[in-house]
This record gives C-alpha cells, structure tokens and sequence, in this order.
C-alpha cells in the first residue's frame, strides 16, 4: 500500500490491472474505461446497484485536475457559513477532504460500504457534498433525486493537458514512466483513451446534461478560470445555485474570495490537512490560468486547439471553444 502523504491515508490497489500499451498507466475497466487502481470496481457496480441520491445532495462533477479541490472550497465555504447557526454543522471546521466531501467509490473501496452508510447517517439533514470524476453516464447510482444537484466544473483543454501530466507522473499509485514526455502525454491525452475517458467528451457530455435522470436546470456548469479570475461572480453564482433564499452578505464573499487564494488554501491544508488526502507541496502545482504557455510548444498547443474546436464547436456550444 501506498500514501500520498508520508502520514496519510494508505490506499490499496485492486487487482486485476493492466498497463496502456507505451507503458504505465495502472488501470483496470468499468464499461470500456479506465478506472485508476485504487478503485475496487466491485465497489463502483454495488453503488450503481443500491445507492438512491437525496433531494439535498450537491456533487461536484468533474474531469481530472480542472479545479476540483477549489471548487469544494467554494462550496464548503459557502455552506459553512449558510449554516453558522447550526451546531451539528459538518462543515464548521472548513475541512475538504474526503472526511467531509468524499469520492464515493474511492470511500466504500478503501473502507467498505459499512463507512460510506456511517457517513450517510452523520450528514443525515446537511446539503450533502461529494465530488465524483465519473461520467455522466457511468454515475454510481441506481436512481437520482430530481433534486439533486451536480455543479461542473471544466477548464482550458491546454491546461488540463499540461496538469494531468504532472500529476500523473508524480502520482505514487499509477507507475507512470518518469521519462514520459509532455508531448507523448498530450498524443495520449487526444486519443482519450485515459482515466475517466476523452476530457472533451467528458465535458460534453455533463454541461449538455446527457442523462435521462437529470434536468438540465439541476446542472451548473463553472469555468476554472472565472473561479480563479472572478471570485465573487462564482461564489454568488454557486450560493444562487446551491442554496436559493440565501443572499451571502459581502462580508461573507470577502472571506470566501480570500479563502479560495492559491497560496492561502496551500499554506491552510499544509499546516492542517484535516481529511485532505494528498500532499499540497506536490499536487497543489500552479493555480492560475495560463501556466500552460509555459509547457506545451506552439504545434502542441495548436493539436489541443484544434481537438477542442471540432470537439466544442462555435458559439451555439454551451462551451467557448479555446481561443
């Protein structure tokens, strides 16, 4: 078993696993695609056979490194102080981790369905907040409240591209070779064929709402970059969405605007990590918009480019094509 962080959570791997075909990449499927090792695929078909979402369930939705551990900074900043007047509140202490905001198929995985349940009755009358990295189409549920809400979070393709490689290669559980370059990175990365699938479709897929289940009125789709760039529109944006008839006074968005800062939330999970799994000195890279002029070279850039213009075509997208 492995750990992320030198005193954190060990994850296990569950076999079988396979490698991608230059190498690396441990992984096994769930319906035709990639599923990182330590998620235990009996756990993910067990949750898409019994668990039902509740009215009050929020779920970040989301590719990989497009800004999720911000986007339950928001949320969980928002709620914490909706709920100020609540004793019993699960988010008084602003923890993100996975103690507070789970990965569902990662927690009954690592610590069986017996945890997942204790969690359920613990958050029993909360807005309940989880993040899942699934597709639309693969959620692990049998049935979906009406009222669940899901907020999508995406982010410029060129530097989702560039973020992915970094995290990947420096992740201690999925064996990627050291010496795999950016560019081999990016050609994988435009074949689709990696964790969680194609990153455009993926998208696509959440902000058109392509799920029988789910009206597309109980879907808000973010920008990375507008919650980087322009934190109190998204905070207002999130509090509309997520919690109607309650207006944050702007005390409460100052607070927030300063919480969600890359350096504040880096220098807050380093000194107390709380449930915060994974090492914020490593993962926690970059936090702006732009970082991946700084890696990708013109021809790869324009590959990316061109992918997420035939991909998100024209200004009738729900999704700006890149500029």
């Amino acid at each position: 078993m492995y750990s992320p962080l030198a005193k954190g959570p060990k994850l296990r791997c569950f076999d079988p696993l396979d490698t991608i075909a230059s190498g690396g990449f441990l992984h096994h499927r769930h319906r035709g695609t990639m599923y990182p090792p330590f998620i235990d695929l009996a756990a993910t078909r067990a949750l898409a056979a019994s668990w039902d979402s509740d009215a009050d369930d929020i779920f970040i939705a989301s590719h990989q490194k497009v800004g999720t551990h911000l986007t339950k900074r928001f949320i969980v900043e928002l709620l914490r102080h909706a709920l100020a007047d609540r004793p019993d509140s699960v988010y008084a202490t602003g923890d993100i981790g996975h103690g507070t905001v789970p990965w569902p198929e990662v927690m009954v995985s690592q610590h069986g369905r017996a945890h997942f349940d204790a969690h359920l009755a613990r958050t029993a009358g909360h807005p309940r907040l989880w993040y899942i990295h699934s597709r639309i189409a693969d959620l692990p549920l049998r049935r979906i409240h009406p009222r669940t809400r899901f907020v999508v979070v995406y982010r410029d393709p060129r530097a989702v591209a560039v973020s992915q490689y970094f995290f990947y290669r420096q992740h201690p559980l999925l064996a990627v070779p050291a010496d795999l370059t950016l560019d081999a990175f990016v050609d994988l990365f435009l074949a689709g064929d990696l964790y969680f699938g194609d990153y455009h479709r993926h998208v696509s897929d959440w902000v058109a709402a392509a799920h029988p289940d789910i009206a597309p009125d109980r879907i808000l789709a973010l920008r990375y970059e507008d919650l980087v760039e322009d934190k109190p529109a998204a905070a207002r944006t999130l509090a509309r969405f997520l919690l109607p008839g309650w207006t944050p006074p702007e005390g409460t968005l100052a607070a927030i605007v300063q919480s969600t800062g890359f350096d504040r939330m880096k220098e807050e999970i380093s000194g107390n990590p709380q449930s915060f799994h994974f090492n914020p000195a490593t993962f926690f890279r970059a936090g702006t918009v732009r970082d991946w002029e700084n890696h990708l070279s013109p021809a790869t850039a324009a590959a990316i480019r061109a992918r997420t213009r035939s991909a998100w075509p024209g200004p009738a997208h729900p999704i700006p094509p890149a500029d």
